[in-house]
C-alpha cells in the first residue's frame, strides 16, 4: 500500500511529448519541483480523454513552471503521440506496459483471475519526491470528477507553489 508521506524512488520510462518519443527520468524532468502524476487507462477512452483534457486545461498545473505534470498509461508511445496531437496535451505521457510505475504508486487492482488491472488516479509528490496527495477512482469507468484537481490546488497552495 502507498501512503501520503511515502517517498517515491527515481525511475526512467519511455514517454511521448509533443511529437517525439524519448526516455524520461523523473528526477531530471521534475528538477526539484512538485510533480502531478495522472494515471489513466486508455488514450482514447471517453472517460480518460475527459480526465486528461481537464488536467491540460488547468492553468495552475500546465502553465505553472513550478509544477510538473506526467500522464501515465499502459498504451504505447505511438498511441500517446496521436492522443497528444488530437487533444493538444502539453505534458508528457509515459508508456508503462509492465505496470511498474502503477505498482510503485499503488494504482493497481487485482482481478478475480489474478491479473493486475491499472486504475485511474492522481498523485502529487513534492520537490523531495514525497507523496503529498493520493486519489484513486472507485471504478475506472465512472465519469471524471474535478475533485482531485481542486484537492491538488489546495495541496499546492500549502506548498506555496500556486
Amino acid at each position: 500500500m502507498v501512503n501520503v508521506g511515502d517517498t517515491v524512488s527515481d525511475f526512467s520510462a519511455e514517454a511521448a511529448q509533443g511529437d517525439e518519443i524519448r526516455e524520461l527520468t523523473l528526477s531530471e524532468y521534475a528538477d526539484g519541483r512538485p510533480t502531478a502524476f495522472v494515471f489513466y487507462v486508455h488514450d482514447f477512452s471517453p472517460v480518460c480523454k475527459s480526465q486528461m483534457c481537464e488536467v491540460n486545461g488547468t492553468e495552475f498545473l500546465t502553465f505553472n513552471d513550478s509544477v510538473r505534470v506526467l500522464g501515465i498509461s499502459t498504451d504505447g508511445p505511438y498511441s500517446h503521440l496521436k492522443f497528444i496531437e488530437e487533444n493538444g496535451l502539453s505534458y508528457p505521457l509515459i508508456h508503462d506496459a509492465d505496470k511498474d510505475i502503477y505498482e510503485m504508486f499503488g494504482m493497481l487492482a487485482e482481478t478475480e483471475n489474478g491479473r493486475r488491472r491499472p486504475k485511474r488516479g492522481v498523485v502529487l509528490i513534492d520537490a523531495n519526491r514525497t507523496i503529498r496527495y493520493w486519489w484513486q477512482a472507485d471504478d475506472n469507468w465512472d465519469e471524471w470528477r474535478t475533485d482531485p484537481i481542486a484537492d491538488l490546488s489546495d495541496v499546492l497552495n500549502e506548498l506555496g507553489v500556486v
